[in-house]
């Protein structure tokens, strides 16, 4: 009788999870048909099935720059994460291990610069760059991560809730450096907390639109949103080729996500979890 009432409860909880899964793939599902159509069968209605069209569709995107765009967003995005990871880490490492006047300061500072929005410091962040002449560069995309107050915060809360102190003052007795410390121990264990912020960090350079759409005006600099939106003129929106372009672009996320979920949900798990 107790078999059979877990068996229920667990059927009872999966179906709920099931359905909501379903429904967050429908979306997708229609993207994926949408490369299949010409713009007149997707306005007629027919992206409940798949049609004949994918390859017409692929080719379009291709003539027009796609691979360029992503390759543009691949290694934009990468090296946000890279250089996101590097600096907020060793950030988070000195406001968690090192006692100074202005640590108090500085963690309250960063944790109230999340409440802004970054919209608001656009417009002089683009001054800035034109200021440097980094306009029309991928520049800008990349440095607005190297100071990412949500980056800093979320390794903080990782190392002060799952990070064993004591191997930093063993470290120390044994006579390792500051720096040699943070490489060969802080870093290799704060592998799911660095992994989850990367990927995170990864998806939103990937899909950022406001940025790129303000910082580049070349067509060979675009990423991939601001490549879909050539795939429009003022008369005529190829809804096909866009369909196409963002089943594509969807490709790197999902394969990252797949990889490294194990990093990501640990990651959360014990950020979240005094441990």
């Amino acid at each position: 009788m107790t078999k059979q009432i877990n068996s229920l409860k667990k059927v009872l909880f999966l179906i709920p999870i099931v359905i909501v899964s379903i429904i967050s793939m429908i979306p997708f599902y229609f993207i994926i048909s949408m490369a299949t159509h010409s713009t007149s069968e997707i306005y007629r209605g027919d992206i409940f099935v798949w049609g004949s069209r994918l390859l017409e569709n692929l080719e379009t995107i291709i003539s027009g720059g796609f691979l360029k765009y992503y390759w543009n967003s691949f290694y934009t995005a990468a090296l946000s994460g890279m250089l996101c990871v590097m600096i907020s880490a060793m950030a988070a490492y000195a406001l968690t291990v090192y006692r100074f006047r202005a640590r108090n300061f500085l963690s309250t500072f960063i944790i109230a610069s999340m409440m802004i929005p970054a919209q608001i410091s656009l417009i002089g962040y683009t001054i800035e760059m034109k200021n440097l002449n980094l306009i029309n560069t991928h520049a800008p995309l990349i440095l607005t991560w190297g100071a990412s107050a949500y980056g800093v915060f979320f390794l903080m809360q990782y190392l002060k809730n799952s990070f064993p102190m004591e191997l930093l003052e063993s470290a120390r007795i044994d006579g390792s450096g500051e720096f040699r410390t943070f490489i060969s121990i802080v870093l290799p264990m704060t592998k799911p907390a660095i992994g989850t912020l990367f990927m995170l960090v990864f998806l939103w350079s990937w899909n950022n639109f406001l940025m790129p759409s303000t910082v580049l005006t070349k067509s060979t600099k675009f990423t991939i949103p601001l490549g879909i939106q050539t795939l429009a003129t003022a008369y005529t929106q190829d809804w096909g080729a866009r369909g196409a372009a963002l089943a594509i672009s969807v490709l790197p996320i999902l394969i990252i996500f797949a990889l490294g979920s194990k990093y990501f949900i640990k990651g959360l798990a014990a950020g979240a979890v005094k441990g």
